[in-house]
């Protein structure tokens, strides 16, 4: 299985549950679903996602992905 994360989707499947992205973030749950129906996550919580993924040992989560994911190779 390729490992590589290519959107906000995947990053967010990553976690076992959505319940426990939000509690990592510390953001509510309708927050979390704001975040993923925007395809974006507000700098602020980067930080935090990167530290999570590292605990959970979900691998490829680091600024450049994050950068990545926000700055499309093509426009929109």
């Amino acid at each position: 299985m390729d490992e590589t994360i290519t959107s906000f989707d995947d990053l967010f499947t990553r976690w076992p549950r959505q319940g426990h992205l939000s509690a990592d973030l510390g953001v509510s749950p309708q927050h979390l679903r704001m975040m993923r129906v925007r395809r974006s996550i507000p700098v602020r919580f980067w930080p935090r996602v990167v530290a999570a993924a590292a605990r959970r040992g979900i691998g490829g989560v680091d600024y450049a992905l994050l950068v990545r994911l926000h700055v499309p190779d093509e426009p929109r």
